[in-house]
């Protein structure tokens, strides 16, 4: 995002803020009817008047350890975390960039100086939102004990303060072009430096935020509750009463619960039942493409920390086999890089710089001292077929090659838990940018911290070289030449071994309307962000 654009979009949203006064954005209700298409092909109408109030069931497809805003543990967690929080920035359900807590952004010259203000807003216990609180929050995001998952990212921060109680000023280090869309992160969030620190810092099980709804009760193992916040700073917003989140470990249950009506929404909608779904006519879904699946490595171990060996297992897998397993046959092998065609970086030579060559894949691991293979642990999960279905399958194909491969199928925040502590081999990922900016691979592939997506002990001059010449870049056609390098290098390093693109599903009740998925990389991030648009056709 260039520093012209944030120019703009400063002068957009102080005239925006003049017109509507420097309270609540003001979102009336259209007076027109809306419609919306059923599974089945039918349609429903509704008006606005019918949009207000009551109680949504909302399925999740597992449930999180923790719901500490800075740390980043999955889709689900974030659901809930958008529910309760909000940020600077977010997303609409074109992609764009819109203001939340923040009024304007100026960006000076040599683009190492945001200056931020921020509307009129109310945390639940009733507190104003104060410049106070932002400086708090990205002061704790960026303190190493809190444990922050895009801590790293934000170092970029080389000060923040408050210069009076509505304006903050973040300085950086360095130039940085998606500086913004960090501070648009569902971790970016803004808590009450008050609030957190009467907890003792820690907001793992009672969140508070400024967001649509406030949190009322956990009940671990069985649900979550929200309600709706009356002082929401947007005006007719959020249009549902309360929302009441149920945890379903088991596929099969879960998605028998939105058939019977048990529940109005479910966040993942397995593949095996998409077909029988779509049938029903008292269902809807909404699909979008969605991450691709990969193999992530502990390379604190040998052989795994050896280049040759990460891609012979990817010249050994069969990613057809592995749609029909575990995504029903819907899905897109990915044989060469993740950035999406059209995307800034994406190089069309690379689009099948692997296959599946057996033969290959026994040659380099003989190449790597390895001929007669090894023994290794494939950590997955039990929670989502398609993580079990992807590690079985991929058991398979190593197997034809030497290596022995035993499964690790713990139930999701196991998993989770696992991975923070790098205690794997190898591990079933799913890999999406956090943002719609190529520097989202910053998260997967720089040397660092990270533990969340990043292969344990991966290491590379020229990838963190690349990455951060992108990240300071704002010339676009430059950009898009270093990303085009950096994916080559990545291939040849296989720091990740990318299987294929799946669909993200949600299914819903046909009486639940105005859901909007975030396009892109933000299907998964910002899939919280619709929660406040959704009503209930009565």
């Amino acid at each position: 995002m260039g520093k012209s654009f944030l120019k703009v979009f400063a002068i957009i949203i102080t005239i925006v803020i003049l017109v509507t006064g420097c309270g609540k954005t003001t979102t009336q209700p259209s007076q027109t009817q809306t419609t919306g298409t059923t599974a089945a092909g039918t349609t429903a109408t509704t008006t606005a008047a019918e949009i207000k109030g009551g109680t949504l069931k909302y399925g999740l497809s597992s449930e999180p350890a923790s719901l500490e805003p800075v740390k980043a543990s999955g889709t689900v967690q974030r659901v809930l975390k958008e529910a309760i929080y909000r940020g600077l920035f977010g997303f609409d359900s074109t992609g764009k960039m819109t203001n939340e807590l923040a009024a304007s952004c100026e960006v000076s010259a040599d683009n190492l100086k945001y200056t931020i203000k921020i509307i009129d807003a109310k945390f639940h216990n009733g507190d104003a939102v104060t410049a106070q609180d932002v400086v708090y929050t990205f002061e704790r995001i960026l303190n190493a004990d809190t444990g922050a998952s895009f801590r790293q990212e934000l170092s970029v921060i080389s000060s923040v303060v408050a210069s009076d109680n509505k304006t903050i000023v973040f300085t950086l280090k360095e130039a940085c072009e998606p500086f913004l869309q960090y501070l648009a992160l569902p971790e970016s969030a803004i808590v009450s430096k008050s609030y957190t620190e009467s907890k003792g810092g820690k907001l793992d099980t009672t969140p508070m935020g400024a967001g649509p709804f406030k949190f009322v009760s956990w009940t671990k193992g069985q649900k979550l509750i929200v309600e709706k916040f009356a002082d929401y700073y947007k005006e007719n917003k959020p249009n549902l009463d309360k929302i009441e989140f149920s945890f379903y470990a088991d596929e099969d249950a879960r998605t028998n619960a939105l058939k019977s009506g048990e529940i109005g929404m479910l966040d993942y909608v397995a593949w095996k039942d998409i077909p029988a779904l779509k049938s029903d006519s008292n269902l809807t879904l909404d699909e979008q493409k969605g991450p691709v699946m990969i193999l992530s490595f502990n390379m604190n171990t040998k052989p795994l920390n050896d280049p040759k060996v990460r891609q012979a297992i990817s010249f050994a897998i069969n990613r057809e086999n592995i749609i029909n397993m575990a995504f029903n046959g819907q899905g897109i092998q990915c044989t060469g890089f993740v950035i999406r065609e059209g995307d800034v970086g994406y190089n069309k030579d690379l689009a099948n710089f692997f296959s599946y060559n057996v033969e290959k894949a026994k040659q380099l691991l003989a190449e790597a001292g390895y001929p007669n293979g090894f023994s290794c642990r494939l950590l997955a999960s039990s929670s989502y077929s398609m993580h079990q279905q992807t590690a079985i399958a991929v058991q398979s194909d190593l197997k034809a090659i030497g290596i022995e491969v035993t499964l690790d199928l713990p139930d999701w925040a196991t998993r989770m838990s696992k991975v923070g502590e790098k205690d794997y081999d190898i591990f079933v990922n799913a890999m999406s940018g956090d943002y719609n900016d190529p520097d989202w691979l910053s998260n997967y592939m720089q040397s660092g911290t990270h533990t969340f997506n990043k292969s344990a002990g991966f290491i590379n001059a020229d990838v963190d070289r690349l990455l951060n010449e992108g990240r300071k870049t704002y010339d676009a056609a430059k950009r898009d030449s270093i990303y085009q390098e950096l994916s080559e290098v990545l291939l040849e390093q296989s720091p990740h071994v990318f299987l294929n693109w799946r669909s993200q599903t949600t299914g819903m009740s046909v009486k639940v309307k105005g859901y909007a998925a975030r396009p892109g990389n933000l299907v998964l991030t910002q899939a919280g962000l619709a929660l406040e648009d959704i009503y209930l056709e009565k």
